[in-house]
């Protein structure tokens, strides 16, 4: 039953993807030239989902969602399900994703229109992204980055990367830490199976320019880390770090 549930999860973003969000995209962003919330559908789209999925969605410190869009929102990574859950539960948002996406045909159209940033394996090519993510918040774009670069396989955190901590120090931007739980239970990445139940978001206040300027980047990448990671299930049960 849980595979046929991860099928039906699938097909339901893939035909609505086609049916529902890119004649939305063509008349918000082509017609209306309001790019910025081409992204809109996605809230309802994904609280339907959730419904049909049996997927409840808890928020604890939603307090310390800013009413402003001109942070960058990073958080632990266990499931294609932790990009659904953003946009219904905290801010609409642009991802800072793998490049190959791109090259999906339609897929990576909509990831440009939508004001994503393509992050490369070479990383001569990602010079100046720290600008680039600057300018999206100016212009009113959250954008949001998994800094484990991979999604977790048993819930515990990979180490974090230290791209997006050296971006924010050099640019300036305020960084709203986010812990997804139990994500992974409700759509695995192991395998093909979606099961009922809780997800859980937890919102860590906002980390200032200010509250972090002094600090070096590893300072501030493993302290996001270690924020992020002290709302998981492992270390409220009194586990270490890996």
């Amino acid at each position: 039953m849980a595979f046929i549930r991860a099928i039906f999860y699938y097909l339901f973003i893939g035909v609505g993807l086609f049916v529902v969000g890119l004649p939305f995209m063509f008349y918000k962003g082509v017609l209306c030239r309001r790019w910025a919330d081409s992204t809109r559908i996605c809230i309802p789209f994904f609280q339907v989902l959730f419904r049909l999925s049996g997927i409840k969605v808890e928020i604890e410190g939603k307090e310390n969602i800013p009413d402003h869009k001109k942070f960058v929102l990073i958080a632990n990574h266990q499931s294609f399900l932790d990009i659904n859950v953003i946009w219904p539960s905290i801010t609409m948002t642009s991802f800072i994703a793998k490049a190959e996406l791109w090259k999906i045909p339609v897929f990576g159209w909509v990831l440009t229109k939508i004001g994503c940033i393509p992050v490369h394996r070479n990383p001569r090519k990602n010079l100046g992204m720290g600008a680039t993510v600057k300018k999206r918040l100016e212009d009113n774009v959250t954008i949001s980055v998994f800094p484990e670069g991979h999604r977790s396989s048993d819930g515990h955190m990979l180490p974090f990367q230290n791209g997006i901590f050296r971006m924010a120090k050099e640019n300036e931007f305020p960084l709203l830490p986010v812990t997804i739980v139990d994500s992974g239970k409700r759509l695995s990445k192991t395998k093909w199976a979606q099961t009922p139940g809780v997800v859980k978001i937890v919102v860590h206040p906002l980390q200032t320019p200010e509250s972090f300027r002094d600090k070096s980047v590893a300072q501030l990448r493993d302290e996001m880390h270690n924020m992020i990671s002290s709302a998981l299930p492992y270390r409220q049960n009194g586990q270490q770090e890996a």
